[in-house]
C-alpha cells in the first residue's frame, strides 16, 4: 500500500507565519519525550490549546549528522549457524549497504569460528557483546577480539531479559542473581586492560522500581522497546508511550541510555498484544523509532534484527520476520529507507578551500507553527554546514482489528527558518534518496508532515562554501 508523499508549499514573502511551539527543546539539542506527549488529560488539553501560541525563535543547537548516524545500530546473530547468518560476508555487505556499523551479538563462543568475528571487525563492524551464563569466557573472547582488531568492541552487555531467561548465580535466582552477576561483569570488564574504554551496558528484564542505583554495575542504562498492536513508538492517542515510558523508567539512575532491542516484525497480524505489521509499516515504525530515540538523547538504538533468520513462507512464526532483510538477503522497504536516510545525511558538498569559508553555523533559530502534539522534530547538521530538519507525525499506522495499514492525513506545519535559505530540498527516505521537491531563496514554507520521517535539507544563504 502506498503512503502519501510529503509535500511543501512556499509561502509568499508577505505571508505572515503564525508562531507556535517548537517540538525540539529550545535550549538543548534534544529532549526527553515527556515534554511532547500529554501525561494526563489536563496536560493534554494544555498542550493542544497552547500549540499555536507565539514563542520567540530561540536558536536550536543541531546534532551533528555523524553523531546521529552513530546512534543507529542493529542486532545480528552470527552465533546462529543454521540460518541466514551463516553467510558472514552477507552480514558485512548488508551493514555497509545500510550505512550502519554498530551491532549487538553474543560474544564469540565455540561456533561459529572466531575468524567470522574478525572478518566483520576488519570490515568496520563495532560490537556490543552480550554475555551468557559463562560470562567470564565471554569477556575473555571480547578482549581477544579487541586485541586482534583494536577498537572493534565498544560495549559489553549484561544478561538478556532475565525475566524470560533467568540464570542462577552462587545460589541466587531471579533478579538477585542477575544484579549480582551484573556487578561482577562490571568489575571484570573495567579490570581488563584489553577492554580499556569499553563501556558496560546494564542487563535487562529486572523491575526498575525495585532498584535505586546502578552504581558499580553499569555505565549505561538499558531498555528494550517493542510497540504493541501496530502502534507508533512514542506517541499514541490512547496514551501508550512505549519508548517514552521505557526511557522514563530508568531516568532515576542518571546514566546515559541505550536501547538494545527495538522493532516490529513484518508479518501482518490483527488482535491485541501483537507485533506484526506489513513491510511498509515496519519501515515507518523503525525510522520513527530511530528518530524518537535520538531526539530523546538515547546514545544508541539496536533494531531487532538484520536478517530474517530462516524461511517461513507460511507465516507461522513472527520471530522469523523481524529482519531488515529477508531470509534470501533481499532488502525490505525498511532496509531501503535506512540506506536512503544514511545516504542523504552522508552526502555533502565540498567547501571551497579559499581560506574564507568562515565558521560553520551550529545553531538555527527556526520556528514550527501548528505542530500537533503527535509530531516531533530533530535538527541535524551535515559536515558541509547544511542543516537537515527531520519532521515526523506519529499518527495511527495500523488497524489493529483488521490487521491492515492505516494512512492518516498529514499535518500542515508552517516553518520559518529565521533567516533566508538559498535552497531547501525535501526528502522522504521511504521513497528515495533523491529530493522530491526543491525550493530556492525563501525564509518560510508550509510542510505537510506525514506519519513517518521526512527530511528538509536547508542551505542557508551564508553557508560556507556555497
Amino acid at each position: 500500500m502506498k503512503h502519501p508523499v510529503a509535500t511543501t508549499r512556499v509561502l509568499p514573502a508577505n505571508t505572515a507565519v503564525s508562531s507556535g511551539s517548537r517540538s525540539a527543546n529550545r535550549t538543548k539539542t534534544y529532549r526527553w519525550f515527556g515534554t511532547r506527549a500529554a501525561e494526563s488529560v489536563a496536560a493534554g488539553i494544555c498542550v493542544l490549546a497552547c500549540v499555536s501560541t507565539v514563542q520567540a525563535s530561540d536558536a536550536v543547537r543541531a546534532m551533528p549528522a555523524d553523531t546521529f548516524i552513530e546512534t543507529l545500530a542493529v542486532i545480528t546473530h552470527v552465533n546462529y549457524t543454521d540460518g541466514a547468518y551463516v553467510n558472514v560476508r552477507n552480514v558485512a555487505d548488508d551493514l555497509a549497504w545500510l550505512g550502519i556499523h554498530h551491532v549487538r551479538d553474543y560474544a564469540p563462543g565455540s561456533s561459529p569460528p572466531f575468524s567470522s568475528y574478525v572478518y566483520l571487525a576488519q570490515h568496520g563492524v563495532k560490537f556490543n557483546f552480550l554475555t551468557g551464563s559463562n560470562f567470564a569466557e565471554s569477556i575473555g573472547q571480547a578482549a581477544k577480539l579487541n586485541v586482534t582488531v583494536p577498537g572493534s568492541v565498544t560495549a559489553i552487555e549484561g544478561f538478556n531479559e532475565i525475566n524470560n531467561w533467568p540464570i542462577p548465580y552462587h545460589g541466587l535466582t531471579g533478579t538477585a542473581a542477575g544484579l549480582a552477576v551484573q556487578r561482577e561483569i562490571y568489575a571484570r570488564v573495567h579490570a581488563t586492560p584489553e577492554l580499556k574504554g569499553v563501556h558496560v551496558y546494564d542487563l535487562t528484564g529486572y523491575d526498575e522500581k525495585s532498584v535505586e542505583t546502578r552504581a558499580d554495575s553499569a555505565d549505561y542504562a538499558n531498555q528494550h522497546v517493542y510497540p504493541q498492536n501496530g502502534e507508533q513508538p512514542t506517541y499514541n492517542a490512547n496514551g501508550d508511550r512505549w519508548m517514552g515510558a521505557a526511557i522514563d523508567a530508568v531516568k532515576k539512575f542518571q546514566l546515559p541510555l541505550v536501547i538494545t532491542e527495538f522493532g516490529y516484525f513484518s508479518m501482518p497480524q490483527a488482535g491485541w498484544y501483537m507485533l506484526g505489521v506489513d513491510e511498509p509499516t515496519q519501515a515507518k515504525g523503525v525510522l520513527n523509532g530511530y528518530m524518537d530515540a535520538a531526539a530523546a538523547g538515547v546514545k544508541r538504538t539496536f533494531v531487532y534484527e538484520l536478517l530474517d533468520q530462516k524461511p517461513d513462507p507460511q507465516n507461522k512464526s513472527g520471530e522469523m520476520h523481524y529482519g531488515l532483510f529477508r531470509n534470501d538477503n533481499s532488502p525490505k522497504q525498511v532496509a531501503h529507507a535506512i540506506r536512503n536516510l544514511t545516504s542523504i545525511l552522508n552526502a555533502g558538498t565540498t567547501l571551497r578551500a579559499n581560506g574564507t569559508t568562515g565558521a560553520v553555523r551550529g545553531t538555527l533559530a527556526y520556528r514550527l507553527s501548528e505542530m500537533p502534539v503527535s509530531a516531533n522534530s530533530l535538527l541535524l547538521r551535515k559536515k558541509d554546514g547544511r542543516f537537515v530538519l527531520a519532521l515526523w507525525n506519529e499518527t495511527p499506522i495500523w488497524d489493529r482489528a483488521a490487521g491492515t495499514p492505516l494512512t492518516s492525513p498529514p499535518a500542515s506545519v508552517e516553518l520559518d527558518f529565521g533567516v533566508k535559505a538559498s535552497r531547501v530540498d525535501l526528502y522522504d527516505p521511504l521513497v528515495s534518496a533523491a529530493p522530491l521537491a526543491s525550493h530556492r531563496d525563501l525564509r518560510q514554507l508550509t510542510v505537510n508532515v506525514p506519519d513517518h520521517v521526512i527530511l528538509l535539507e536547508v542551505t542557508l544563504a551564508d553557508t560556507p562554501g556555497t
